[in-house]
C-alpha cells in the first residue's frame, strides 16, 4: 500500500489540504506482458552469434540467461497450478534448474527463443486473467513457508525479466551495440 498526499509523520495536514488517499498497486497482466516484451526487445535485434558471447550477465551469455528465464517460467506454470490445487510446492535448486535449462535449449534460434518466451508468458497471463482482483490479492499460497498472493508470486517474474533486460541493455551499451 502506498499513501499519496499523506502529511509527513508528526505533522498535520494544511487546513486546505485534501485528505490523502491510499492506492494499492496490483500487478497486472499488462505488467507481465510489458516486462517480457522489454526483455525480448533487449536482445531481439542482435545477430545470432552475439547471443553466445560470455560474460553478459555474470558469466552467462544472453542465450544462457534466456534459457534460465524460460526454465523458471516453466516451473512457475507448474508451481502455480499446484498451488491452486492446494498442493505443497518445493522450489528447485537454482544450480540444477539453470544447468538443465542451458543444456536443453542451447541450440535454439533467436526466433525460437522469442516464441517460447512469449508463449510461456501467455500461459501465466491466461491463468491470472481467469482470477478476480480479490483472488489475485488473497495470500492463499504457501511457498518456502511464506504466504503469498498470486500478485506476489508474479511480481517476482516481472522483476526477473526487467533485471535481465537491464543487464543485457547495459552490456549492449558498454559494447556500443
Amino acid at each position: 500500500r502506498r499513501a499519496l498526499f499523506q502529511p509527513e509523520p508528526g505533522t498535520s495536514p494544511a487546513p486546505h489540504a485534501r485528505p490523502f488517499m491510499t492506492v494499492e498497486a496490483l500487478s497486472s497482466t499488462a505488467d507481465l506482458e510489458d516486462s517480457r516484451e522489454k526483455l525480448i526487445h533487449s536482445f531481439a535485434a542482435l545477430p545470432e552469434e552475439l547471443l553466445d558471447d560470455p560474460d553478459v550477465i555474470g558469466k552467462w551469455s544472453i542465450r544462457q540467461a534466456l534459457t534460465h528465464i524460460m526454465a523458471w517460467d516453466g516451473w512457475a506454470e507448474e508451481a502455480f497450478a499446484a498451488l491452486e490445487r492446494g498442493e505443497t510446492v518445493a522450489v528447485p535448486g537454482e544450480h540444477e534448474m539453470n544447468t538443465a535449462a542451458v543444456e536443453a535449449m542451447s541450440a535454439e534460434s533467436v526466433d525460437s527463443v522469442i516464441k517460447r518466451l512469449r508463449e510461456s508468458r501467455l500461459q501465466l497471463i491466461g491463468r491470472l486473467s481467469a482470477m478476480t482482483d480479490d483472488e489475485r490479492a488473497d495470500k492463499r499460497y504457501t511457498l518456502n513457508a511464506k504466504q503469498l498472493s498470486a500478485d506476489d508470486f508474479i511480481d517476482g517474474y516481472i522483476e526477473h525479466d526487467l533485471e535481465h533486460a537491464s543487464e543485457i541493455r547495459a552490456w549492449r551499451k558498454a559494447k556500443g551495440l
